[in-house]
C-alpha cells in the first residue's frame, strides 16, 4: 500500500505541467536581477511638435501667438532683444549611476523690436559649451579653529575691554 502512494507522489511530481512551472519559476527568479538593471529613461521639459515649430513665420508671428500655441517658455532672456527658450532633455539612470543626459533639444525663438518673430534656431546636446566648475576656496587670515577652540576661546573675553562690547 506505501508503494503505490509512492507511486502516486512520483507520478504528480513529474506531471508535465507541474514540470514546466517550475521551470517557469527559476526562470523568472534568474531573469529578475537583469531587470532591476534595465536603465531608466526621464524625459524632462518641453514636449516638441515638428507641426508647430514648422508654423513660425519669420517677420509675422506674434509674441503673443507663440505662447498661446507653445505655452509658457523654459526661459526668456531679454538680452539682445527677447528670446523664448524651449528645453527639452533627455537622461538615462542606470542601476547605481547618476543620471546622465543623453539628448537635450533647445528651440530659441527670437523676437524683433514689434513682436514678430525675427529668427529660430534649434539646438542639440552637441551645441552646448561644457563649463567645468572649479572647486578652490579663498584662504582667510588668521587660523582655523575647531569647535571646542572656538568655545573655550571665547572664555574671559567678557569684560569692559572685549571687543564688540560698546554697550
Amino acid at each position: 500500500m506505501r508503494l503505490i502512494e509512492q507511486a502516486k507522489i512520483r507520478q504528480t511530481m513529474s506531471h508535465p505541467v507541474l514540470r514546466a512551472s517550475q521551470s517557469l519559476c527559476v526562470l523568472a527568479a534568474l531573469l529578475a536581477p537583469i531587470q532591476a538593471c534595465a536603465p531608466v529613461i526621464d524625459n524632462r521639459g518641453y514636449v516638441f511638435n515638428d507641426s508647430q515649430i514648422s508654423s513660425l513665420k519669420k517677420g509675422s508671428t506674434k509674441r503673443q501667438v507663440v505662447q498661446n500655441n507653445f505655452g509658457s517658455p523654459s526661459t526668456v532672456t531679454k538680452l539682445n532683444g527677447t528670446a523664448y527658450y524651449y528645453v527639452r532633455s533627455r537622461f538615462v539612470t542606470e542601476s547605481y549611476r547618476a543620471p546622465e543626459e543623453v539628448e537635450r533639444k533647445v528651440l530659441a525663438i527670437y523676437f524683433a523690436a514689434n513682436d514678430t518673430v525675427k529668427d529660430y534656431a534649434i539646438y542639440g546636446l552637441e551645441d552646448g559649451i561644457i563649463v567645468p566648475i572649479v572647486q578652490r576656496t579663498t584662504q582667510t587670515q588668521g587660523q582655523e579653529l575647531s569647535v571646542l577652540g572656538q568655545i573655550f576661546g571665547n572664555l574671559g573675553r567678557f569684560g569692559d575691554n572685549a571687543p564688540g562690547s560698546d554697550f
